[in-house]
């Protein structure tokens, strides 16, 4: 199981060789995932630790929170998603302002000191650190190079011979762009959240849902959406709602509402992912429940079809 730590202290107790890759890493897209797997290979070299750095909460919430961006995974998210790749550890460093007015020099002098196991730093080329983001790798290396640590600068990775980001990312996924999405992430967009109670309308009508409250900020467009849950380890298709906020109408506008096959287990107040596939189309208004109820029943249906088609979403 990976440990995570919130403090640079926590660090001493390491005593083998530590390899730490630091950064953002919102979204845990494939270039972020590049960064990880170098510092992974560099540790297993060494019989050593892989462990990540990263912040919470982003720099641009604590500086100018009118500018941070929304943001792809929540950093429980984040580290779910991080532990499969082989990471040992992550340091969660609370993000403060006292933090952001730290020179480049005490941030890496910080490191050293707490992290007396330190071998290696992994870092995206476009990363900062520091007051007013004035540390870029080549000072990381300056200022490390003498007590012998390595500092591997990994290129940006190309998607569509284009530097994948965070920030195209949100955009794909923000205009409903899932498959381009997903190319830049490695796998299908998705959610962490936790499953709430819901109005109970679904489940009158025949297709009951849950309804997952996002950690996250960033969803794909209001529709209906071919989609599958996971949850301790089990992935289960089903079709996904989510409601247009300019009708006004419950659920809440950041609510998903899954419809689940095959699958009648109560996962109320459980943590679930759930995972946006293909949009089959726009929230519609309906003249009564019947209609409703029939498009909904035409929606699974064409939902079942996708799948079909497309085996390999299916659970293996």
């Amino acid at each position: 199981m990976m440990t995570v730590v919130d403090s640079l202290e926590a660090m001493r107790q390491v005593t083998r060789p530590v390899v730490l890759a630091i950064g953002m890493f919102d979204g845990l897209h494939l270039g972020h995932q590049a960064v990880i797997r170098q510092a992974v290979e560099r540790a297993q070299a060494l019989q050593g630790e892989a462990w990540v750095l990263t912040l919470d909460p982003h720099p641009l919430k604590i500086l100018k929170p009118m500018q941070a961006p929304p943001l792809l995974t929540s950093t429980r998210h984040k580290l779910r998603l991080i532990e499969p790749l082989g990471i040992q550890g992550c340091l969660v460093l609370p993000f403060t302002r006292e933090r952001a007015d730290e020179e480049p020099e005490n941030f890496v002098s910080d490191l050293l000191e707490c992290i007396p196991a330190l071998n290696g730093i992994v870092v995206g080329e476009n990363w900062t650190f520091g007051r007013q983001a004035r540390g870029r790798p080549a000072l990381l290396e300056e200022l490390t190079s003498s007590r012998g640590i390595s500092v591997i600068v990994v290129a940006p990775v190309a998607c569509r011979q284009m530097p994948i980001s965070s920030t195209r990312i949100r955009n794909a996924v923000f205009q409903g762009r899932l498959d381009e999405a997903a190319a830049m992430l490695g796998r299908p967009f998705s959610i962490l959240g936790d499953v709430v109670p819901g109005r109970q309308f679904g489940r009158t009508m025949g297709f009951p849902t849950a309804n997952v409250d996002p950690h996250n900020e960033v969803q794909p467009p209001p529709g209906v959406y071919a989609a599958y849950l996971l949850h301790r380890g089990r992935k289960i298709l089903g079709a996904a709602f989510r409601p247009d906020p300019a009708t006004g109408a419950p659920p809440p506008p950041h609510i998903v509402e899954i419809h689940l096959f095959d699958f009648n287990e109560d996962l109320y107040q459980q943590e679930v992912e759930v995972f946006f596939i293909r949009q089959l189309r726009q929230p519609r208004h309906f003249a009564n429940e019947e209609q409703l109820r029939r498009q909904i029943a035409l929606d699974i249906a064409g939902i079942h079809r996708f799948f079909i088609e497309n085996p390999s979403f299916k659970p293996s």
